[in-house]
């Protein structure tokens, strides 16, 4: 076992109250191979955890990064970086992290069939890349955006914690800030 790897589980001892699963050990792994820190890999981990609980069974961690949730995929950033970024070779190509593009600083849309839930204005922060047509909760809580790039005139709908539930703009649209996530509890990206 590498120095690092030790190192690693000697954090994971003291600051985890529960026992690393096996699957955590192997993405945490992962992680450090991609060129993450111990304190980096265990943050990751923490946060994938965290998205998880919030998801209620409703998605399964397939990368150090990213959950797959059964035709869409929340992309996770390391914590302190802007956005999601690729950390182990993607297993198909809807799992690639960077479908949806952080565009604070040059706008491109997404891929075209694409429709992308961003935590934080401007195409930044952690993504959901949904490409199948189904509902999907979103577990972010934060002022963010989204962008539409489904067939042309696709109609989202939101659904919000109150029961209610809004059309967004048919594709192609976006918005780039004051998305109010608290108040979403699911999206179907397309009616």
């Amino acid at each position: 076992m590498s120095i690092g790897l030790a190192g690693l589980l000697l954090v994971l001892g003291t600051q985890q109250t529960a026992s690393a699963s096996p699957s955590d050990l192997r993405f945490m792994t992962q992680a450090r191979a991609a060129g993450l820190s111990d304190r980096q890999a265990i943050a990751l981990q923490n946060k994938v955890d965290d998205y998880l609980v919030k998801l209620r069974g409703r998605g399964t961690q397939i990368s150090p990064n990213q959950i797959d949730l059964s035709g869409a995929v929340l992309n996770v950033s390391v914590p302190g970086e802007r956005s999601p970024r690729q950390l182990v070779p993607a297993a198909a190509p809807e799992y690639q992290a960077t479908v949806c593009k952080d565009w604070s600083s040059t706008w491109s849309p997404v891929p075209y069939g694409w429709f992308c839930a961003y935590e934080y204005q401007w195409g930044s922060g952690d993504s959901i890349g949904m490409y199948a047509c189904d509902n999907y909760f979103i577990p972010f809580y934060s002022t963010g955006s989204w962008q539409n790039n489904q067939t042309t005139g696709t109609v989202p709908r939101l659904y919000y914690t109150s029961l209610d539930w809004s059309d967004m703009p048919a594709a192609f649209s976006m918005q780039g800030y004051h998305m109010n996530w608290s108040r979403v509890n699911s999206i179907t990206n397309c009616r």
